[in-house]
């Protein structure tokens, strides 16, 4: 039930716009027309038109989220998904960005499960993904800040007040530290060190090197995840969810 009231959210949530002009005022004519484009069933003039925006340098979680609709609208799945993935990454808790990118995704027609991974690990991700990578970098600075003064409160020599704070609480607050610590990290590997992204062609051919001359692995298709490796000649080399491996044309995969 669920899922299905879910399901139903984001087809409301494709139908629309957000229609409040981003913050910086160079996007506003910009995106007013893309917005009316969309509005009119122009689907791939309105993703032109967001488009613009974020290459004139509006990086904002409403022009990801109104681009991510125009392509999927316009039959383009993997796109929409990494505009969806874009967009988290500035607000993770966004209803309707998770939504559109979980609906989005049941689009894909290669169904490849993920290789399984401890609870823990699947928590942790979980629980970080709520965080952008701002917010762990605040939590993890303000948190040490607190934990050292408060430490140095507790042992100052000849405080008649630190038995007012417990050996507890400074602990408590330290640990809070190494966890926030740990997301800031995670967070770090999550939107810069990796090289996650989604197959945006139609079909592309996944071979055993960089190059059309070798072997044919299989062929990927339109909004399949997997994350670069390394580039060589044009071509990337993609681990996908199962742990399998192969080069990619850098063209038919994008990168968030």
């Amino acid at each position: 039930m669920r899922c299905a009231i879910t399901i139903l959210l984001s087809i409301l949530a494709l139908a629309s716009v957000a229609s409040a002009q981003p913050a910086l005022p160079a996007g506003a004519v910009l995106f007013d027309d893309a917005v009316s484009a969309y509005q009119r069933g122009h689907f791939d003039s309105a993703a032109i038109g967001f488009t613009r925006i974020v290459q004139g340098g509006i990086d904002d979680p409403r022009v990801w989220y109104n681009l991510g609709n125009s392509h999927f609208k316009s039959g383009h799945i993997g796109a929409g998904l990494v505009s969806y993935r874009r967009g988290m990454r500035l607000s993770p808790r966004d209803a309707d960005l998770v939504a559109n990118y979980r609906y989005v995704r049941l689009f894909a027609a290669d169904k490849i499960e993920p290789v399984g991974e401890l609870f823990l690990s699947t928590w942790w991700r979980a629980a970080v993904d709520r965080l952008s990578i701002y917010e762990a970098r605040w939590l993890a600075a303000f948190s040490f800040w607190l934990a050292a003064l408060i430490t140095i409160w507790r042992f100052w020599p000849d405080s008649s007040k630190r038995a007012t704070v417990p050996l507890g609480i400074v602990g408590a607050i330290w640990a809070v530290w190494l966890l926030s610590t740990g997301a800031s990290a995670t967070c770090y590997e999550r939107d810069v060190a990796s090289k996650d992204g989604f197959v945006t062609a139609t079909q592309a051919d996944v071979r055993g090197g960089p190059g059309a001359e070798y072997t044919l692995q299989f062929v990927a298709h339109d909004g399949l995840a997997g994350a670069v490796e390394r580039t060589e000649s044009g071509w990337h080399l993609v681990r996908f969810p199962n742990g399998l491996k192969g080069w990619l044309p850098s063209s038919a995969f994008d990168i968030i």
